[in-house]
């Protein structure tokens, strides 16, 4: 980010969304990173980066001070997104775009949120009145609580948006803590150490660090917007390689200009195979032409469908983040995205004991949150490894489509029972279907090789290689989808 090295701030991946205005680092959830819009993502490092820049130490005071530092927390986040969007007019458009967003879904969140303090509710919901959002006439403890504080906010607004340092902001956070602990009373020790511990992370967070309730259920619910359904997560066994990912652009962008290029007509035979036409007999007298036939023309493009199944039984996962099915999961997301800048339907299944389609034939968008779903691995019961019910699988989703060419690709580190495996190959054989196989850290004469046969197989025996297992999809991709000859 340009905002990050012109004030010398770093950002890294972390656990959570946050900032440590000591060592100048902003901390990065990269899991939200591949299911947010880029807008919410920009929106929320613009957020960090400006605290990181423009918040500054403040001594709390003895009394509550697990209280003050909350409301300072509240007003510190006004505070620093309307300086940064004084200094960077287009840094505002972003976190205005995002902070709307993310009002509103916290409105609607907070009644659900019964492990979060009312004290903190009260504080959460202040926030959202001062920006304007909320219920006309709240009915909740909370609620009735948040209009007092927001009303105290509103009437200190131009010391909140042109506070010189964060300390400027601390007599108006004493007052907030008034009427607080006056309405709702005192906090208990549980709460002050939850309360004193979440706040501690605007400021002085680090990277193991874990994101508060109310941000997590918050940033998951901006998720929806992009298809994301608001429940499940990505394993925690799944290590998103981004090495592999990147690649996806790039064969994407290769594949589409080989479609096109496809997408014509071709003559067919030699000059003799078309019709004699009276007409080019003038041709032959005029301009002296020996070709007087027609010649045949032919499409030169074909449709083409994938099906491709990722193992995720248990061996997938030993290695550590150079594991088989770190490797398989991410290839699966590059390929899905190449084909879909590429225009071709493709279906997404991963397996163990069973098969579960994770994402159905289509040309759509699919997240890798989608892929690497905790739930969606458990229904595959990855006790076991049958790849016949992924070849199964793959059949089935490819039947349900028109295309000349349909394509299924099998990634596993194993094998199963061989017959039931040759079964179901010759059965999507018989339904026109051409099975390939990539076996992760294989060898020669598995029983991967002698189902698929050899020259469909591909045995990768260095998962640890990041561009070995992309490229060769690479390969699978030039061969499948190719120029006609002529």
């Amino acid at each position: 980010m340009l905002l990050g090295k012109e004030h010398k701030i770093q950002v890294v991946e972390g656990q959570s969304w946050s900032c440590n205005i000591e060592t100048k680092k902003v901390y990065y959830k990269k899991e939200d990173i591949y299911n947010l819009a880029e807008d919410h993502i920009l929106g929320l490092l613009l957020h960090e980066v400006a605290h990181a820049h423009y918040t500054s130490e403040a001594t709390l005071p003895k009394n509550n001070p697990e209280l003050t530092k909350s409301a300072l927390n509240v007003l510190e986040d006004i505070s620093v997104e309307r300086i940064i969007s004084k200094d960077y007019p287009n840094a505002g458009e972003i976190l205005e775009s995002t902070r709307t967003e993310l009002l509103d879904i916290l409105c609607k969140n907070l009644p659900k949120m019964k492990s979060v303090p009312l004290h903190e509710k009260c504080l959460l919901y202040a926030c959202i009145k001062f920006e304007g959002r909320g219920f006309e006439n709240g009915k909740r403890d909370y609620e009735k609580i948040g209009n007092m504080v927001a009303d105290l906010m509103k009437q200190n607004s131009t010391l909140i948006f042109e506070r010189q340092m964060t300390k400027d902001l601390l007599p108006l956070s004493k007052e907030i803590v008034d009427i607080l602990i006056k309405y709702a009373g005192d906090l208990s020790e549980e709460d002050k150490r939850k309360m004193m511990r979440e706040a501690e992370q605007h400021g002085h967070a680090n990277a193991q660090e874990q994101q508060t309730e109310a941000k997590a259920k918050t940033i998951n619910t901006l998720k929806s917007g992009r298809g994301w359904k608001g429940f499940g997560a990505i394993s925690p066994n799944v290590k998103f390689i981004d090495e592999i990912a990147d690649q996806a652009s790039m064969i994407g962008k290769k594949l589409r200009t080989i479609l096109k290029r496809n997408n014509t007509m071709e003559f067919a035979g030699r000059y003799r195979s078309g019709k004699l036409m009276p007409k080019r007999f003038v041709r032959i007298r005029v301009l002296k032409d020996r070709r007087p036939f027609a010649r045949r023309i032919v499409k030169s493009n074909q449709s083409y469908a994938f099906a491709i199944a990722s193992d995720v039984s248990g061996s997938m996962w030993s290695g550590g983040d150079d594991c088989p099915g770190n490797y398989a999961l991410s290839s699966m997301y590059m390929v899905s995205e190449a084909l879909r800048m590429a225009g071709v339907p493709r279906s997404m299944i991963i397996f163990g004991d069973q098969a579960c389609v994770v994402s159905a034939m289509g040309k759509s968008l699919i997240e890798f949150s989608t892929l690497a779903n905790e739930s969606s691995i458990k229904k595959a019961l990855p006790g076991s490894t049958q790849i016949n019910n992924a070849i199964d699988a793959c059949r089935i989703e490819l039947e349900k489509v028109r295309a000349e060419r349909k394509i299924a690709i099998i990634l596993t580190d194993g094998q199963s029972d061989l017959l039931d495996m040759q079964q179901a190959h010759q059965r999507a054989v018989n339904s026109g279907i051409e099975c390939l196989g990539i076996t992760i850290g294989g060898s020669e004469g598995n029983y991967m090789d002698r189902t698929f046969s050899k020259e469909k197989n591909r045995n990768l025996e260095d998962s640890g290689n990041n561009a070995l297992i992309g490229q060769t999809f690479i390969e699978i991709l030039k061969e499948s989808i190719k120029l006609s000859s002529k």
